[in-house]
């Protein structure tokens, strides 16, 4: 049994990317360094610097039928050169503005003045509680240690000292050191844009106050204020032990520490400025939310086994340390996600920071890092109420949605921004990234809503979120449609994100098939909510743009299209998997016929054979961003292609995972915690699937995973998957509906199916049921596609 409830590792965070996290949901800190001196960065999820401008989207509107003339034309140059025009006519400077970066507050540090050091290092890590530590010793086996323990209940966090032998050592409290790199996403060091400060100090606390310095802000950003939203000024505090030093020295105090005592500092966070916090009750333990769900492949490889030797097994090949890294990047990358989700969702970089100058700014990107990272598997890992933290997020910006609707497109309803954090104005752009004509953001969104109400029967989030998602997302798709000579409505400029056509040098296009696939989604779910909430709307015209949206396409080279247009060609050759979008959630009727499947199946084996060609190449490697492979992975499972969904699992878990328990954007590169959502979102995926009414056991498990179990899964219905264990011979599950779930689903009846075409009707009103199907011994064969390795 390997149940994974935490990890250890032998190697030292020596920086604050490979470094030990620790989270309330709100409060966040990171642990990293060496004996000599060990750093604590602590971050809050509301403190985002606030100090690029929150301008109102470009005011494109009394050019939109120049803007999609030239779209349908295929001339996306002109499409860039009159937005750029626009957005100079309306103020912008003609550089991209940035979202607001997401920061640490200060930097804790314990520095003994005799450090231990020639002995062992080892990190701990408890899923269950979130306590992580660490312990070192020197040749005589005298030991010392330093934790972090989070308390979701209350919202506090505790560092914790202790030793073997009586010492003392220096606790200080900064800013903590800006890189000396020179950074990326963006170039700027944020840190200027701070007040230099110094730690107050007393018998009883230490404080570091940390203020925006807006006197620093560009004459930009000047003109064209930051949002109002994020705090202007954080207090960082840490509670002393009785009888501290208040004289400073280095920095901070001095501490004592007695042989075989515990020294425990609480720390706590202030915010002053921006919008009130939101209270929301912690009716959840972490432990309560770790615990909803658990996965086991039988790896044979236990709890004394390092992480550091599982990835190296994994990376070398053995068949059970890759079963280990699967396993331990299931539970590390759920108590990631449950750590860092408050009453805002995870962003990028979950809630934790080390820099400030972050990678793209640490904020919500969401034409596919959200819903395919932080918040992937809140719902069917067995956390379906952690979903709101997302919903409560894009909730607070619905008046700039309205504002992007109406000054780019010209239209009511909302428009989404790509990517946002303090605002939601659609200004961030350029002419190789114009996510300003990105449309499936809410559409997105919605399909989201509306699978935790599927998960819950929850009426009252359905009417408070998903409603008003879904009348404001088909206002705004009806009023861009365009009707074509064709008889069909068609989007245009249309954006695949961050994808250029293979014959085209501008990413600007006309039917996207994600837009598409997004607002077909839409249409049909508005119709739902309205039915079930009882709501006046225009069902017949709803239904009718459904239908007359354009169909999906088989390329000439026989993939799964990305963009409608015939005219536009294929560039297989990228990140971004956004075509996969009916191959994610519902059945998408549109997307049923065999040749596109099977076009489908195409473009994941391209997409994967793209990747693995040069994987690890010098300047042209290949393992970015992992939320592609989620994307791949999500499909490849839908489609029944079990052994490409492994390949996608295998790859996050051993390329993107690192030995602190944390995953990376790329591989082994860039602290992120997209593949710590999406992970186990696969997983589940490849193990349990759910269409209304009806569960699919094992519908695309590899023939590496021949034995295990998996508990806790959330469905489709309102259905709870209690149970799941299968080998050789049989699976057996039991399934229950979920407590105040009935409006999720249509009758108590549900068709559950297994892996070689066995179904079962069971009547799930009177409790828990039991179901098992025999398995064939011999091994499965997979779809029948030749997959790289």
């Amino acid at each position: 049994m390997t149940i994974r409830t935490g990890f250890w590792s032998s190697s030292a965070g020596i920086d604050w990317e490979h470094g030990l996290i620790a989270g309330t949901g709100s409060l966040g800190a990171v642990l990293s360094g060496t004996p000599t001196r060990h750093s604590i960065h602590v971050c809050h999820e509301e403190f985002f610097l606030p100090v690029n401008s929150a301008k109102a989207a470009p005011r494109i509107e009394p050019a939109i039928a120049e803007v999609r003339a030239a779209a349908l034309a295929g001339d996306g140059e002109t499409v860039t050169s009159i937005t750029q025009r626009l957005a100079r006519d309306d103020g912008y400077d003609g550089s991209m503005i940035w979202t607001d970066p997401f920061v640490p507050i200060a930097e804790l540090t314990w520095s003994p003045d005799t450090p231990v050091e020639g002995g062992q290092y080892r990190r701990v890590g408890d899923f269950t509680t979130g306590r992580v530590e660490v312990e070192w010793t020197d040749g005589a086996g005298v030991g010392s240690g330093i934790a972090l323990i989070p308390d979701r209940a209350t919202g506090g966090m505790s560092v914790e000292l202790w030793s073997d032998h009586d010492h003392s050592g220096v606790l200080a409290l900064d800013f903590g050191e800006a890189p000396r790199d020179p950074g990326e996403y963006p170039s700027t060091d944020y840190g200027v844009f701070l007040e230099p400060a110094v730690p107050t100090i007393d018998g009883s606390r230490m404080t570091l106050d940390v203020k925006v310095a807006e006197g620093n802000l560009s004459p930009f950003v000047r003109e064209n204020p930051p949002s109002p939203w994020p705090p202007r000024h954080a207090r960082l505090i840490v509670d002393l032990p009785a009888g501290t030093d208040a004289e400073p020295e280095s920095g901070g105090v001095r501490l004592r520490l007695t042989a075989g005592r515990t020294v425990r500092l609480p720390i706590r966070v202030e915010l002053f400025g921006g919008i009130a916090e939101v209270e929301v009750a912690a009716a959840e333990t972490h432990a309560s939310l770790f615990e909803a769900c658990s996965l086991d492949l039988n790896s044979g490889v236990d709890d004394a086994v390092s992480y550091d030797d599982v990835l190296q097994r994994a990376r070398a090949g053995d068949p059970q340390g890759l079963l280990a890294a699967v396993e331990l990047a299931f539970a590390s990358g759920r108590h990631t996600i449950i750590s860092s989700t408050g009453v805002l969702p995870p962003t990028l970089v979950g809630i934790w920071q080390g820099t400030r100058r972050p990678a793209w700014s640490g904020d919500w990107t969401q034409n596919g890092n959200v819903q395919h990272g932080g918040v992937a598997s809140l719902i069917a890992s067995g956390t379906p109420e952690l979903l709101t933290s997302y919903l409560r997020a894009i909730f607070r910006h619905v008046d700039d949605y309205a504002a992007n609707a109406q000054r780019i497109f010209g239209a009511p309803g909302w428009l989404l921004p790509a990517r946002f954090d303090s605002h939601g104005n659609s200004n961030h752009f350029a002419p190789a990234f114009p996510h300003l004509y990105w449309m499936a953001g809410g559409a997105w969104v919605l399909r989201l809503a509306w699978d935790q109400f599927t998960a819950t029967g929850d009426v009252d989030i359905l009417r408070e979120y998903a409603w008003p998602l879904a009348s404001n997302v088909m206002a705004f798709a009806l009023a861009v449609a365009l009707p074509g000579d064709d008889g069909l409505l068609h989007l245009a400029p249309s954006y695949s994100p961050e994808n250029t056509p293979g014959n085209r040098a501008n990413p600007i296009g006309v039917d996207a098939t994600m837009d598409v696939a997004a607002f077909r989604d839409a249409a049909r779910l508005a119709i739902r909510i309205a039915d079930i909430l009882g709501e006046e709307a225009d069902r017949d015209a709803w239904r009718s743009f459904a239908d007359r949206l354009p169909p999906y396409r088989v390329t000439d080279e026989g993939t799964f299209a990305e963009w409608l247009d015939p005219t536009i060609a294929e560039e297989i050759g990228h990140r971004h998997v956004s075509q996969l979008y009916p191959f994610w959630y519902e059945d998408d009727e549109a997307a049923s016929a065999p040749e596109l499947r099977a076009a489908a199946l195409e473009t994941i084996r391209r997409k994967l054979a793209w990747r693995n060609e040069k994987p690890w190449a010098a300047g042209d490697g290949r393992m970015e961003m992992a939320f592609g492979l989620v994307g791949l992975g999500l499909a490849a499972a839908r489609l029944g292609d079990a052994e490409a969904a492994r390949q996608c699992v295998e790859s996050l878990a051993r390329d993107f995972w690192r030995s602190n328990a944390v995953s990376t954007h790329d591989g082994d590169a860039i602290f992120n915690v997209d593949a710590s959502g999406g992970l186990p979102a696969v997983v589940i995926e490849m193990l349990v699937q759910s269409q209304p009414n009806r569960i699919s056991l094992l519908p695309a498990l590899p023939n590496s995973w021949s034995r295990g179990s998996i508990g806790g899964v959330r469905a489709r219905g309102g259905i709870v998957v209690e149970s799941l264990r299968w080998d050789e011979n049989v699976l057996v599950s039991t399934l229950r509906a979920a407590g105040g779930s009935a409006a999720a689903r249509d009758g108590d009846v549900v068709d559950v199916r297994g892996p070689d075409g066995e179904h079962e009707s069971v009547d799930l009103s009177t409790g828990p049921v039991t179901v098992q199907f025999p398995r064939s011994n011999a091994a499965r064969p997979d779809s029948g596609v030749q997959h790289d390795e």
